[in-house]
């Protein structure tokens, strides 16, 4: 038995289980399990019973199944593919278990909606004619970084390549002792290179993104939804800049030990350094500002006036956008914090066939 898969275990899912739970406590205060409803129908008893509701289930679950998990590493074949196969299914098991929770409460809400104080359709609506002009999110020239970190790595594995074993260790298991080789060969070698192009690449688009979705001005209060944007974009772009940067010196770390340049022993320590840091990074962030800054600048004063960008029709299951006629990529996430696809969008499925051709060129 050991006790490494149980940590990675801790530091990488306790985080995502807490955020889980806590999904409809960041959301913003016009959307309820992703249904579009007012301040005031927000903070109604109804759906303060209904977010507690969520999370006590979604809590009661996920720590049925974590401690399900858990166990069964620990009493695993340690020297076998078994514990990675538990992690794998259980990470598929989590995702299944959030989209039935979500899925039933977003009907539940869809059910209760006509029940709650009647909510006026908005007779303003506010827009931010100097949005485009501000200073949202940070420059894409930080990612030469990047670029040079990646040109960094190709010189160090053309120059040592002959040096590098005629065998490479392409896998380890609970105890960091190999148990998979692969023959050395450019291809092998410059994998890691190939990921920190599409990781960088990935995160471009990410910043990219963030400076052009669309804004949502809530015309109670215009100025303060503005600042409360502009925050919130701006605090994300550095997180895309400052995790990408690491995924990518985590990938160094990985051809670094693949060339037998740097011993297993300070290799693992790094990347899961690397992995915790930014699982909290992402998890701080999500806390303090929520989706779209709703938790910043709190106020007192709550709006029975349905928001202007009431666009239930356009959302299934209230989590995937399909809006043909919408031409962003990218638009705000009703569940959770962050940003998700237009899948009306033609460019969004060449992007989907793109990835799936790069995975099965990779595996």
């Amino acid at each position: 038995m050991t006790i490494m898969p149980v940590i990675v275990m801790v530091f990488v899912f306790v985080p995502t289980i807490v955020l889980m739970v806590s999904m409809p406590y960041l959301t913003r205060e016009t959307i309820s399990f992703g249904v579009t409803v007012s301040a005031v129908q927000f903070h109604s008893e109804p759906l303060r019973q209904m977010r507690k509701s969520y999370a006590r289930i979604s809590a009661t679950l996920h720590t049925i199944l974590f401690i399900v998990c858990i166990i069964c590493l620990i009493y695993g074949d340690e020297h076998s593919k078994q514990q990675s196969w538990i992690i794998v299914t259980y990470s598929l098991a989590m995702v299944v278990i959030s989209l039935v929770i979500n899925i039933s409460y977003h009907f539940k809400m869809k059910r209760l909606l006509p029940m709650l104080p009647i909510a006026p359709e908005p007779s303003i609506m506010a827009v931010d004619t100097g949005f485009r002009k501000r200073n949202i999110g940070l420059s894409s020239n930080w990612f030469l970084i990047h670029v040079l970190i990646i040109v960094v790595s190709i010189v160090t594995v053309l120059r040592n390549y002959d040096l590098i074993p005629d065998q490479i260790p392409i896998h380890y298991n609970s105890n960091w002792n190999v148990d998979r080789y692969a023959a050395k060969s450019y291809s092998s070698m410059f994998m890691p290179t190939i990921m920190q192009v599409f990781i960088t690449l990935l995160f471009i688009f990410e910043n990219w993104s963030i400076r052009k979705v669309k804004q949502q001005v809530q015309p109670t209060d215009p100025n303060r939804s503005i600042r409360q944007d502009v925050t919130f974009r701006r605090t994300w772009s550095c997180f895309m800049i400052t995790a990408s940067f690491l995924i990518v010196i985590l990938f160094s770390v990985v051809q670094l030990n693949m060339m037998s340049l740097l011993n297993i022993n300070f290799a693992i320590p790094i990347i899961l350094i690397i992995i915790a840091f930014i699982i909290l990074y992402a998890y701080a962030l999500s806390f303090w500002a929520g989706q779209g800054g709703s938790r910043l600048e709190r106020s007192a004063d709550c709006s029975n006036v349905r928001p202007v960008h009431d666009d239930d029709d356009k959302w299934l299951l209230g989590m995937i956008y399909f809006n043909r006629k919408d031409p962003n990529l990218i638009v705000e996430k009703r569940f959770g914090v962050g940003w998700g696809l237009n899948f009306g969008h033609p460019v969004i499925w060449l992007i989907w066939l793109g990835i799936i051709v790069l995975l099965v060129v990779v595996w």
